[in-house]
Formats: C-alpha cells, structure tokens, sequence
C-alpha cells in the first residue's frame, strides 16, 4: 500500500520570540518493509540553516536554526511512504525454544539490545498485571503479546492528549486511561518486565478515513527469527501495512515531531492536522 501523508503543525506566539534550534522527526523511517517515494518539508519562517542527519538510533532528524524573530512557527511535512507489510503475522520465532518465555537472546543480539531492555518504570503493580498476563497465556510469547494488547485495549479508556510527554507505565495502569502513547510506554515496559527487548514507535495510522486522524505511537518488540515486529494495543492489532513507522526510540521524548525551545514574554499555542490518504494498492 502506497500513502500521501500531510502533517503540519503551527505554533503561534503572543509576541515576538526567538527560537532556539529545533530538532524535527517528520521524516519516515526506512526499512526491508518500508521505503519512502518522496518527502518535502516546508518551514516559516525559513530557518537559516536545515540539516538532516540519522541519529545513534538509525532515525532521520531534522536540525534547524533561527535568527529572526518571529510570532509563528508553521512547520508542514508531505511525504509519500510505500508499506508492503501486508501480512504481520508472516514470522517464525526461531530458534523453536523462543515460542515459550522466557526468552534467551543470544550474548551478542543482548550486548546489541541492551537499551531496549533497561527495566525502568516497572512497579509491583506493573509487574503483577505482567506476570497474571503471561499466567493466562501459559508463556507461549506470541499469545502474551497478543493479550497484553488485548488488556490494554479493552480494559483502559482511551483519551486523545496532543501535547507533552507519556504518563509513567504505573500512572496509566493504575488510572486505567491514557492516550496511546501512554498505552505504547506501559506495553514497553510490560514486556521489558520479562526480558524482552522493546521500544516506543511514534508515526501514523490509517484507519478509518472518516475520522480525524493524529499522530500515532504503538511499540516494537524484537523476537529472535522475526525481528522488530510492532504491537498496538490503542488498536488491538499487530502493526502492519496500514501503520507507518516515523521514528523508533528507548525514550519516547526523544522522537516527538517537533523538539524546541524559544526565549522571550510570550505564550504559546498548538494547532496540528494530520491527513493520511491511500495512494495505491500494490500488488
């Protein structure tokens, strides 16, 4: 499946600010099931200089640095992304052992994951709600990421929160709502409470073209003979061809879209929009 992709986001001050270097992720990641056909992003004020370089994790990001002052920052990103993951479920957990957890990763794929797997954020309650997880789905891994997506969907309530960072793993299960980055973080943390390697993903999903759409955040865990395979309990699916990765990270604020600060007497105010539309079925 081929998608046209338009997210802009503007910042409107009460006075004139500077603004402090930016850091963007805006540009979708590449991968053996992803590929970007074209990006284009467009800023106003123009900044003085735009850099693009991959970051310690393999994301494309964005610097920019200003001068001029200004009273609105419009930052627009249009992209057309190519996803053939059509079936999500096409891996095989090898070597055969790794279908049940705990999983043993080898010495040299754990010194590699050793970010992916640092156990913070994970409570007694967190890891009480893990472990009842994998006592219901007898340790088989496949079934306890399936029905740690399955908890989260159907036992939490969903809120829609465009701005700041995730709540804690602990704050989310203990209110029970959050938005879906919140549920992203508790399901990296759940899985990181029985060994396994996982991170935050932040990007874009297409659901129903009806609805006003967002940025989306779900989570990746790596299983050994299948490779970073996402999960998303906002959705309660396996990620596929109909959600497109922009950033990965161990720390979710790291990858935000938009990361910067600005210096003078002024509030500030946020107004996003986020178009995701089906260009083409590939076959």
């Amino acid at each position: 499946m081929q998608y046209r992709v338009r997210h802009q986001l503007t910042y409107n001050y009460s006075n004139a600010v500077t603004l402090s270097p930016h850091r963007l992720y805006l540009q979708a990641r590449s991968s053996s099931y992803q590929q970007i056909k074209s990006i284009k992003i467009q800023v106003s004020p123009e900044p003085d200089k735009m850099i693009g370089i991959t970051d310690s994790e393999g994301n494309t990001q964005h610097l920019l640095f200003f001068s001029t002052p200004t009273t609105q920052l419009q930052i627009l990103a249009e992209s057309e992304i190519e996803s053939t993951l059509s079936n999500p479920f096409d891996f095989i957990l090898y070597p055969f052992e790794h279908q049940k957890l705990p999983i043993k990763y080898s010495d040299e794929e754990r010194r590699l994951l050793t970010l992916y797997l640092e156990k913070e954020g994970i409570t007694p309650a967190v890891e009480q709600f893990t472990r009842l997880i994998a006592t219901e789905s007898r340790w088989d891994t496949l079934q306890f990421l399936i029905r740690l997506n399955e908890c989260i969907h159907e036992e939490f309530s969903y809120e829609i929160r465009e701005e700041g960072f995730p709540q804690t793993p602990d704050y989310t299960l203990q209110n029970r709502r959050g938005s879906c980055r919140d549920y992203a973080t508790l399901y990296v943390t759940c899985c990181q409470c029985l060994g396994l390697a996982a991170r935050f993903v932040s990007g874009y999903y297409f659901g129903n073209a009806d609805e006003t759409q967002y940025l989306h955040a779900w989570a990746e865990v790596y299983l050994p003979g299948a490779g970073w395979r996402g999960f998303d309990p906002t959705q309660n699916c396996l990620a596929a061809d109909s959600h497109l990765v922009l950033a990965v990270s161990a720390f979710p604020e790291m990858i935000s879209p938009v990361h910067g600060t600005y210096t003078g007497p002024a509030e500030s105010a946020l107004e996003t929009s986020v178009e995701v539309v089906p260009s083409a079925i590939l076959y």
